[in-house]
């Protein structure tokens, strides 16, 4: 099975023995989309104007042959009242365990209209969900579910597409050769949304763009691309060293929790890569195949009933 950690330590190594500045997107060339087509589907279906876009393919996570059975047993336990953080309460618990496919989109972040709805691939009824095809399942304020039944009637008749904007952030992340993720996360940030997630988490500097890629194969590799300045504005001078400065101290926050120590995943991150080009701060954290045997190990432990 692939290593990722060694694919993506190459391109730590070749960013970080270049000559001259480069952008970080010319260090990682994009490979051709090979994302699930669900998830491509999804997003296409999404209204526009999502600032954070977060997605999660649970069938290709429990197909994983490492971490699967663990996953597996983990989502099939959990019940309709149990509540997994980052999850609205509507999604929480045993849909999760049919669902091959969540993606969450929220919208004027750090506003009075901030809203956040969810899709989930599943065949299975949700509680309080809105069905909007024999697949998918819509979870959200009513104006928006709205919005996505028309959106998916439209798809019915004419396929949407992602934008080539959005795409290019999404996929900017992902190392050349990799075959999807079982994590995506994409942000285009507005300043309140900046604001309010400096707020939220108390750091200084919030980037304007995000692109997060995350996969398993026998080891885990997490890919983070951040963008101090927001496009087309002119580059702030030693931005990118503030954004590296913050995303270590987030670093070291993470250490500190108690599930983090608990499995044995802080060294991972205190050995995690950064490389600053232009705006741009990309950050590497891997997980090798024996540190993540033993990971495995202590989270079927914590998850053992008493």
């Amino acid at each position: 099975m692939r290593s990722w950690a060694n694919a993506v330590a190459l391109v730590a190594l070749v960013a970080c023995h270049h000559d001259e500045p480069a952008p970080v997107t010319s260090v990682t060339p994009i490979a051709a989309p090979k994302a699930s087509p669900v998830a491509d589907q999804m997003v296409a279906l999404l209204p526009d104007g999502a600032q954070i876009i977060f997605e999660l393919d649970l069938a290709r996570l429990r197909a994983n042959a490492t971490v699967g059975e663990l996953a597996s047993s983990a989502l099939a336990k959990l019940g309709a009242d149990s509540h997994v953080p980052g999850l609205p309460v509507t999604v929480a618990g045993s849909p999760l365990a049919s669902a091959d496919e969540v993606v969450l989109a929220a919208y004027a972040v750090g506003t009075e209209q901030a809203a956040t709805v969810t899709l989930l691939a599943t065949k299975t009824d949700v509680p309080g969900g809105v069905r909007l095809s024999p697949a998918l399942v819509a979870l959200g304020p009513d104006e928006w579910i709205a919005q996505l039944q028309a959106r998916e009637a439209l798809a019915e008749q004419h396929p949407l597409t992602i934008s080539d904007e959005l795409r290019q952030l999404r996929d900017h992340a992902q190392p050349p050769g990799t075959t999807g993720a079982v994590l995506r996360v994409t942000a285009r940030l507005s300043f309140d949304a900046r604001v309010a997630l400096a707020r939220m988490t108390g750091v200084e500097t919030a980037p304007a763009r995000i692109s997060l890629w995350g996969d398993v194969a026998d080891d885990v590799a997490v890919v983070v691309d951040a963008d101090a300045v927001d496009p087309g504005d002119k580059a702030a001078k030693d931005s990118s060293k503030r954004l590296a400065h913050t995303i270590r101290e987030l670093l070291s926050s993470l250490e500190d929790e108690p599930a983090v120590r608990a499995l044995g995943v802080a060294p991972s991150l205190d050995g995690a890569r950064l490389v600053s080009q232009g705006t741009w701060v990309r950050t590497i954290v891997a997980v090798g195949p024996r540190h993540l045997a033993r990971v495995v190990e202590r989270a079927r432990a914590m998850l053992a009933p008493p």
